[in-house]
């Protein structure tokens, strides 16, 4: 009986022993699953899980642009002044969609026809234009005839600055580059 006790006392040991080792492999895979996480997440300061316009100011600041943005404001006012055209671009955060909304402001009007004629060559020229951009589109506000181009960007994974940067900037120089041609469209000199 003593010699079972001893045997089972000694297999109880072994087993502890491999458990303990068995545990340890785990915990070192964890262990470097968890450093290569780590060293794969871009710096707080880069990136937020829920952007606030609070971030997107700070993003704004920290890529250069200088905005109109209070404390108590939900939207985030830019003039931009390009090559081809001066015109605003207007920033919010629609937390329950999980988005961030870019759109230029004051930027074309469909009032800038010449006449009929011209009016649906610019609605020709925004639907070609349409179908040719990969990042953004052209809009018409029915209410005012605004002319607007904007950018969604989907927001529930959090938003890194430079992915804001980037489609902001994509923004501007799309805007900016393209309206010659909504231009001439709404003069009436063609496609």
């Amino acid at each position: 009986m003593l010699a079972l006790a001893l045997l089972a006392g000694c297999v109880s040991h072994r087993v502890l022993r491999l458990e303990n080792g068995l545990l340890r492999q785990q915990n070192d895979t964890l262990q470097q699953r968890v450093h290569e996480l780590e060293r794969r997440m871009p710096p707080p300061e880069t990136w937020v899980r829920d952007p606030t316009p609070k971030d997107l100011h700070g993003f704004l600041d920290k890529g250069g642009y200088h905005d109109d943005w209070t404390p108590d404001a939900t939207r985030i006012h830019l003039d931009y002044a390009g090559k081809n055209a001066s015109f605003g671009v207007t920033m919010q955060v629609f937390a329950s969609a999980r988005i961030v909304l870019l759109a230029t402001d004051d930027y074309l009007h469909l009032d800038a026809a010449s006449n009929s004629e011209s009016l649906v060559l610019l609605l020709v020229q925004i639907a070609a234009l349409n179908y040719e951009l990969l990042s953004g589109k052209l809009q018409v506000d029915p209410e005012t005839g605004e002319v607007l181009l904007s950018v969604e960007l989907p927001t529930a994974d959090g938003l890194g600055m430079h992915t804001f940067l980037q489609a902001l900037e994509q923004l501007l120089h799309t805007a900016d580059t393209r309206y010659p041609e909504l231009q001439q469209a709404a003069a009436g000199l063609g496609l």
